[in-house]
């Protein structure tokens, strides 16, 4: 979504190039913008093979960190994921380019990853929302506010269901449980804000 702000000082009448300079600044300003993302999203760029635009990305890291080190390895442009931010699925893209995969995963996030012919649950560290906490409470439990890595405290984890059948398995849900903070699992990461927002003070003096 572009976001385009203009403010005129007018301290004088304006003239046939003032008003010809006004017509043209939206124009020029626009086709500078247009001409911005396509060049971020061409061919060799950090992650644009899997970039949409208008659609927010996020992936589940390839390596696995503990608790304490969740807020920092999500890279540029990326942050550690709070699970409101990625509740819904079906409304992000996610990064193939950035985040762990599956053999049938597809264009999406992976629900059990292969790794040395043994299969686990692609389950990351996700932020919920709570206080600075580290008891033992799913949604609660956030290895103090993801600053420890103490195998005493505790953190949420989230993963999509690989069991379709019903109840708490229900497609669409998220699957959470607590981990000790000094497990080593991956990190589940999304996108900035990337609204463009745009102010042009532009003052005509004669």
């Amino acid at each position: 979504m572009i976001r385009v702000r203009f403010r005129i000082h007018q301290h004088r009448q304006l003239t046939l190039r003032d008003v010809l300079v006004l017509m043209l600044l939206p124009v020029v300003l626009l086709t500078a913008l247009t001409l911005g993302r396509a060049r971020a999203s061409a061919p060799g760029s950090p992650s644009s093979a899997s970039a949409t635009l208008g659609v927010r990305q996020f992936y589940l890291t390839k390596s696995t960190f503990q608790a304490g080190e969740a807020r920092t390895v999500c890279t540029n442009g990326y942050h550690f994921a709070s699970i409101w931010e990625i509740a819904d699925p079906s409304a992000l893209k996610y990064n193939t380019d950035l985040g762990r995969t599956g053999p049938d995963s597809g264009g999406g996030p992976p629900t059990q990853i292969w790794l040395f012919g043994t299969s686990t649950t692609a389950r990351g560290w996700v932020r919920t929302g709570y206080s600075t906490w580290s008891s033992d409470t799913v949604g609660q439990a956030n290895c103090s506010a993801w600053g420890t890595s103490d195998g005493l405290a505790w953190g949420t984890a989230a993963n999509l269901p690989s069991n379709w059948t019903g109840g708490e398995q229900d497609i669409g849900v998220w699957n959470t449980e607590v981990r000790t903070c000094n497990t080593s699992l991956r990190v589940w990461c999304v996108q900035d804000d990337s609204a463009w927002r745009v102010f042009l003070p532009l003052v005509i003096k004669g």
